[in-house]
């Protein structure tokens, strides 16, 4: 964590910080959230970081007692399963209304992903690049739909969803390769207009990865 520049607006950004530093680990599940330290290293007072943290507890990544403080949240099974299964459902009923609304330009768009997502993956591209097209690629799913509700509830659940990915990333760089080779067979079924072969392959890849968080997380 390094020190906030005085002209950047400082709550939202203790939130980003924060937020990333529970998604990428560096604040570990059950760690207690030292409001005068992380303070102290960000230059500011301690009172952005209490509204930060309020911020992160309704983002179910905290969670505060009384007299004892701050804690990053613990990862439980039951968690993983209900979002794999939700996220799971959403995309796969997200496919149907997508080929059906597929039009030239959503075709172009798509080809384009397939194309960044393949030269990501040819180089020594950064994981970050190829977190980021993962997360375009998904999105790119439901916001085809043209269903503004649905990507309303999609997007509700990036951060959590972030935060399990992290995990996923323990299993090791085969297990992010093996998961983009499956977002291009999607993608190359949308663009065949196969929806019972995308969606077998979309509950295939949320299953795989369900089964990588759970390998690495410690709670019942």
């Amino acid at each position: 964590m390094k020190k906030l520049k005085k002209n950047q607006p400082i709550m939202p950004k203790v939130v980003d910080i924060l937020r990333n530093a529970i998604i990428e680990g560096e604040l570990n599940p059950g760690e207690r959230i030292n409001e005068t330290a992380i303070a102290l290293k960000l230059g500011i007072s301690r009172s952005p970081v209490r509204e930060a943290i309020k911020v992160l507890e309704s983002e179910n990544l905290v969670q505060t007692f009384n007299l004892r403080g701050s804690f990053v949240k613990d990862l439980s099974k039951k968690e993983v399963e209900d979002l794999y299964m939700v996220n799971s459902l959403i995309h796969r009923a997200a496919i149907r209304v997508a080929i059906e609304r597929m039009d030239s330009r959503r075709e172009k768009i798509l080809k384009k992903l397939i194309g960044l997502m393949n030269k990501a993956f040819e180089s020594a591209d950064d994981i970050d690049k190829k977190r980021l097209l993962a997360r375009q690629f998904h999105r790119f799913i439901i916001e085809a739909t043209g269903n503004d509700l649905l990507l309303k509830i999609h997007d509700s659940l990036r951060t959590q969803e972030e935060r399990f990915r992290y995990y996923t990333l323990q299993a090791g760089s085969e297990s992010l390769a093996e998961g983009n080779r499956e977002h291009i067979a999607i993608a190359e079924a949308l663009l065949k207009r196969d929806a019972g072969l995308a969606e077998s392959i979309i509950n295939t890849h949320f299953d795989r990865a369900r089964l990588r968080v759970l390998e690495n997380i410690r709670k019942p």
